[in-house]
C-alpha cells in the first residue's frame, strides 16, 4: 500500500510542477517573426516558436488566411502559412488561449539572405564614407519597402534555433547600419520589381568560409576529415577551458578597440577608460608580495608564458631604474608592441597606444615632476588579444643624450586572460577572466582552446542554423578574402556550402556571389582563389558577380558597395525575374592554338567584346616551359586573339592573374571579364 501511495504521491508532484512550469512558458517566435517583417510573397511560408506543451497554436492573417497545429511535448511548433502577391502592410495574430502575439506592419514581397565577411557586413557608416553615395543615400533613402533584419553576431558550437535582431526600414540616416551591399542590392530589385523586399544580413567580418557551413557537410569532405575528426577533440577542450575560467571574475570589453589608432589614453572609448585589472596596488608601488611573480627578458614574446603557445590576455611588466640627477627632458621610447600598452611611470599613466600605432616604435614624454632621483618605477600594462604577444625594446631618453637602456630582466605578473564562452558571448566583446587571487594554481590550467569566429561550422550554428526554414527567395555571397591562402581547398568549400545551405532549406534556391577585388597583400595567391570561385559556377542557379574593374588595390575593403550590389541584383533580375539584360561579364569557356596565336571564346559576351586599350594588357600567354609572357590582344568577332614574338609556340593563357589586376576586358555592357587560366 505504501508503494502505491508513493506513486501517487510522485505523480501529483509531477503533475504539480508540470503545471507550475506551464504558467511560466510563454508563446515566443523566432525573431525574425516581429513588426516590419517581409515574407516571401505568392509561396507556402513557415512560422514556428515555443509555448506551453500539447496546446493549439492559431495563426490569423489580415490577408484572410489562417493556419493552426498543436505544440507537441517540448513546446515547440511550426506551420505553414500561405502568402497572397506582394503588398501589405498586414497583421498577423499567433495565439494559444493564453496568449497572443500580434505582428504588425508586415510585407509580402521578396525575401533574400546576404551574408559573407566583411565586404558583406560593412555599413554605411564604417565603409562607404568615401564614396559618392553614402552621404547622398544616407540623407535621401525613403524607402519604406525596403527592410533588413540584422542578424546579431554570434557563435556556438552547437546549432541553435533562435536569434537575436530586428527588421530596420531603409529611410534616412537608419541606412546607417544596413550591409552596404545588401542596401544597394535591395534598392536596384525595388526600383525593377516595385514590389518590397527584405535582406536577412548574416554576416561577419575576418571569417572563413568553413566557419559557415555545417558540421555535417564538412565531415563530407574529404580533406576536412582529420580537421573534423579533430572537432570533437576541440569541443572536449573547450569544456575543459570553460570549467578553469569559471571559477573567476570577468569583465567584459570590446574587441574592436585594437582596430583604432589613438595615442592618448583619453582617447578610448568610456569602456576602456579606467580597466580595473585590479592591477593599480601594483603600479602604484613595489610594496607587495614579489614572490607571486616570474621574470622575462625584454624585448620578447610573452605568449608562451604558459608553455603552450596560447595565452592572449593582460600581464604587467614591472622594473625598477636609477637617476643621479635630473637634467634636460625625459621620454620612455617602446619598441613594437602587440597589441596594446598603458604605460606608467612612478604609478603616473604617461602614455598609450594600440592597433598599427602600438606596433610601431612610439615615445611617452615624461613630466620632470614625477621623476625621482633615486629609484624610479616603470610599470607596462601589455593587453594582447588573438595574435603573439610581444613587447620590444625599452630605453629612458634624455635630450642631452643621457640614455638608458631599460632592456633586460623584468618582472612581470598575469593579470587577466581571455576567453570567450560561448554560453555568455556577445559581440563585439571579449571576456576577460582576472587572475586576482594569490592562491591560484597555474600547474592546473589546461591547454585553453578559445573557440573563435574561425572555428569550424560555429557562425552556421549561431547565425545561419535559426533562420532555416525562413522562405527566402535567394542568397548573396561576399567572402574568399580570408581563405585566399587555401584556394584549392576553396573550389571544394564553396559548392559544399551553396549545396548545404540549399539541403537545410530543401530548397534549390539561386546563389549569387562576389569574386574578391585586387588588393596587393595576397602574397600573389589571390588569381587562384578567383579561380576557385569562377569554377563554383558549375552549380546550377549560380552567378558571379566580377569587381576586377572596381577594386582598391591597397585597401581589402573597396568602398564601391553600390555597382557590387546592383551587379548583383543584375543577376538575379535576369534569372529570377525574367528581366532581358546582360549580367555578367564574359567568363571563359575554351580555348584554340592556331599557329603563332591563342584564341579564347567566352560566355556571357553580350553584345559584344571589348578591350580596354588604354591599360597594359592583363593577358599573357607561355609555351610548353609555363613561362608568361605579356600577349598582344585583340577582338577577333566574339573571341580574343593573343599573340606574342617571345613565345613561338604557345600552349597556354590566363588573363588577370595577379593581386593588383585591374580588369582590361569587357563586353560592350561596360561589366568586366572574370580572371581565368587555361591549365
Amino acid at each position: 500500500m505504501r508503494f502505491f501511495i508513493l506513486i501517487f504521491a510522485s505523480t501529483l508532484f509531477v503533475l504539480f510542477t508540470t503545471c507550475e512550469n506551464s504558467k511560466n512558458i510563454k508563446l515566443e517566435l523566432n525573431s525574425l517573426f516581429s513588426d516590419h517583417m517581409v515574407l516571401q510573397q505568392q509561396d507556402s511560408v513557415t512560422f514556428w516558436g515555443k509555448s506551453i506543451p500539447s496546446i493549439k497554436i492559431n495563426v490569423n492573417t489580415s490577408w484572410g488566411q489562417k493556419s493552426m497545429t498543436e505544440s507537441d511535448k517540448n513546446g515547440e511548433w511550426k506551420l505553414k502559412i500561405l502568402t497572397p502577391s506582394a503588398g501589405g502592410p498586414y497583421v498577423i495574430d499567433v495565439k494559444t488561449s493564453k496568449d497572443k502575439i500580434s505582428i504588425k506592419d508586415v510585407l509580402i514581397g521578396e525575401v533574400w539572405l546576404a551574408s559573407g565577411q566583411s565586404n558583406m557586413e560593412m555599413d554605411f557608416d564604417y565603409c562607404c564614407n568615401t564614396t559618392d553615395y553614402s552621404e547622398f543615400e544616407m540623407r535621401t533613402a525613403n524607402f519604406s519597402k525596403i527592410r533588413m533584419f540584422n542578424v546579431s553576431k554570434n557563435m556556438q558550437s552547437s546549432p541553435i534555433n533562435n536569434l537575436d535582431g530586428k527588421w530596420i526600414k531603409a529611410v534616412k540616416d537608419s541606412i546607417v547600419n544596413f550591409s552596404a551591399t545588401g542596401y544597394f542590392f535591395a534598392k536596384k530589385l525595388y526600383n525593377e520589381l516595385k514590389v518590397p523586399i527584405g535582406i536577412i544580413n548574416a554576416s561577419l567580418g575576418g571569417t572563413d568560409i568553413e566557419a559557415w557551413t555545417s558540421k555535417e557537410k564538412l565531415k563530407t569532405i574529404d580533406f576536412m576529415d582529420s580537421h573534423m575528426n579533430s572537432h570533437d577533440k576541440i569541443k572536449l577542450g573547450y569544456l575543459n577551458s570553460r570549467n578553469w575560467f569559471s571559477q573567476f571574475e570577468s569583465i567584459k570589453l570590446p574587441s574592436d578597440v585594437f582596430y583604432l589608432f589613438l595615442d592618448d589614453p583619453l582617447g578610448l572609448p568610456e569602456s576602456w577608460k579606467d580597466i580595473d585589472f585590479k592591477d593599480q596596488k601594483f603600479i602604484n608601488s613595489y610594496d607587495f608580495d614579489q614572490t607571486k611573480w616570474s621574470q622575462i627578458s625584454i624585448p620578447g614574446i610573452f605568449d608562451n608564458i604558459f608553455l603552450t603557445n596560447d595565452f592572449d590576455g593582460t600581464i604587467l611588466f614591472k622594473k625598477t631604474f636609477n637617476i643621479k640627477e635630473i637634467k634636460g627632458d625625459y621620454s620612455v621610447e617602446i619598441g613594437e608592441t602587440i597589441d596594446m600598452d598603458f604605460t606608467y611611470l612612478n604609478g603616473i599613466i604617461i602614455g598609450s597606444s594600440l592597433g598599427k600605432k602600438s606596433r610601431n616604435t612610439k615615445s611617452y614624454e615624461i613630466d620632470k615632476n614625477i621623476l625621482k632621483i633615486g629609484l624610479n618605477t616603470i610599470s607596462i600594462r601589455v593587453i594582447n588579444q588573438n595574435k603573439v604577444g610581444k613587447i620590444g625594446k625599452i630605453n629612458l631618453l634624455n635630450s642631452l643624450g643621457n640614455n638608458q637602456s631599460l632592456n633586460g630582466k623584468w618582472d612581470y605578473i598575469v593579470l587577466a586572460e581571455i576567453y570567450n564562452d560561448l554560453e555568455d558571448f556577445k559581440w563585439p566583446y571579449m571576456s576577460f577572466y582576472l587572475y586576482d587571487n594569490d592562491n591560484i594554481d597555474f600547474s592546473k590550467r589546461p591547454k585553453v582552446i578559445n573557440l573563435s569566429p574561425n572555428s569550424k561550422s560555429v557562425l552556421f550554428n549561431a547565425m545561419i542554423n535559426p533562420l532555416v526554414p525562413y522562405k527566402i527567395k535567394g542568397a548573396i555571397w561576399y567572402q574568399g578574402e580570408n581563405n585566399v591562402a587555401r584556394f584549392k581547398e576553396y573550389e571544394t568549400l564553396l559548392p559544399a556550402l551553396i549545396e548545404d545551405w540549399r539541403e537545410k532549406w530543401d530548397t534549390n534556391f539561386p546563389f549569387y556571389y562576389v569574386q574578391i577585388a585586387p588588393y596587393e597583400d595576397y602574397n600573389g595567391l589571390s588569381s587562384y582563389l578567383r579561380e576557385s570561385q569562377r569554377k563554383a559556377l558549375k552549380l546550377d542557379k549560380t552567378g558571379m558577380v566580377v569587381t576586377l574593374d572596381i577594386g582598391e588595390t591597397n585597401d581589402i575593403h573597396p568602398s564601391n558597395k553600390h555597382d557590387v550590389g546592383y551587379r548583383l541584383a543584375g543577376l538575379a533580375l535576369k534569372n529570377d525575374y525574367n528581366k532581358k539584360i546582360t549580367a555578367s561579364g564574359p567568363l571563359y569557356k575554351n580555348f584554340e592554338v592556331n599557329g603563332k596565336e591563342i584564341f579564347i571564346d567566352f560566355n556571357s559576351i553580350g553584345t559584344g567584346l571589348v578591350l580596354n586599350s588604354n591599360k597594359i594588357s592583363e593577358f599573357e600567354i607561355a609555351g610548353k616551359n609555363k613561362i608568361y609572357f605579356k600577349a598582344n590582344a585583340k577582338v577577333v568577332g566574339k573571341r580574343i586573339s593573343l599573340s606574342s614574338r617571345e613565345v613561338v609556340k604557345p600552349m597556354y593563357a590566363r588573363y588577370a592573374w595577379s593581386d593588383v589586376s585591374i580588369a582590361t576586358l569587357f563586353n560592350k555592357e561596360g561589366l568586366p571579364a572574370s580572371s581565368f587560366s587555361t591549365e
